[in-house]
């Protein structure tokens, strides 16, 4: 009998994960880890699915031992020190790779698994139902709040599953700006980006344009950072783009002379504007 390997024993844990079956989902994950030690996506999947916190925080630490810079690891420590703290948010993640953490987890999770099997038929006795769908039946719970959950509802996180709502809540602490923040944030991007784009079009090089766009957006943007003390607004990307937008606009007017100055200009702002959004996400 020709012996599992370790990638089809994590399919097999993520697959008993998906429909409820955390005991089985550890077994094979196990297997996984005893099979092949330097697996990161093993050990991240045994952390999801393991109940003692004491052993999730070892296979982070394991996942991190292998791959120093793994977001997902590093979240889910954040994440498990902030649970059994009971204290304010961290500041060691920023918002945007929360997000991108979120995601990736869901998009892995769903090509590698897919639907469950409609067969398959749930270990608990009782029957939940979905607290946002009553007519869906369903096995998980918020291991936050505890509400169940269906599939439709679940978001994969690095300690398990958690409901829409208590994702929300988990990435809001993140948002630590007001209203005033958007102001400072497009007075600053029309004024420097303004600048910045009148000397492109003075210049007319294309080259320094290739070069410049992406140094001058990157510096805007840790310029409003600095500005509003890295607080954290979920929009202020878009208050950067609207001065910048803004403040470019006597540039394209003083290019319309050339053609050629037209899109050495155009060309800087598209890369600066690009890289000054992107910054700020």
């Amino acid at each position: 009998m020709t012996e599992v390997n370790p990638t089809e024993l994590v399919q097999r844990g993520q697959a008993a994960a998906r429909v409820g079956r955390r005991g089985e989902a550890r077994d094979y994950l196990r297997r996984a880890v005893q099979l092949d030690p330097e697996n990161v996506e093993a050990w991240l999947g045994l952390a999801g699915v393991e109940d003692d916190a004491a052993i999730k925080i070892a296979c982070f630490q394991k996942v991190l031992a292998l791959d120093p810079a793994n977001v997902e690891a590093r979240l889910g420590l954040e994440m498990l020190h902030e649970d059994s703290a009971e204290v304010g948010p961290t500041s060691g993640i920023a918002e945007e790779e929360l997000e991108a953490v979120i995601q990736e987890a869901s998009r892995q999770l769903v090509e590698a698994v897919g639907p469950p099997p409609p067969g398959e038929v749930p270990l608990d006795e009782q029957t939940l139902y979905c607290a946002n769908h009553p007519d869906t039946p369903t096995v998980l719970r918020c291991n936050r709040c505890g509400k169940p959950i269906c599939t439709r509802c679940a978001v994969p996180t690095p300690v398990g599953y958690r409901c829409k709502q208590c994702v929300g809540q988990q990435q809001a602490v993140f948002y630590t700006g007001g209203a005033l923040d958007y102001g400072i944030g497009g007075v600053i991007a029309l004024v420097l980006g303004g600048g910045a784009s009148f000397l492109m079009a003075l210049l007319g090089v294309w080259f320094f344009a290739l070069i410049l766009g992406p140094t001058v957006g990157v510096g805007l943007a840790e310029a409003v950072r600095l500005a509003v003390r890295r607080r954290r607004s979920r929009y202020l990307w878009a208050a950067v783009a609207v001065g910048f937008g803004i403040g470019s606009i006597p540039a394209l007017i003083f290019s319309l002379s050339s053609l050629w100055s037209l899109l050495t200009t155009g060309l800087f702002i598209l890369l600066a504007l690009g890289a000054a959004t992107a910054r700020l996400r």
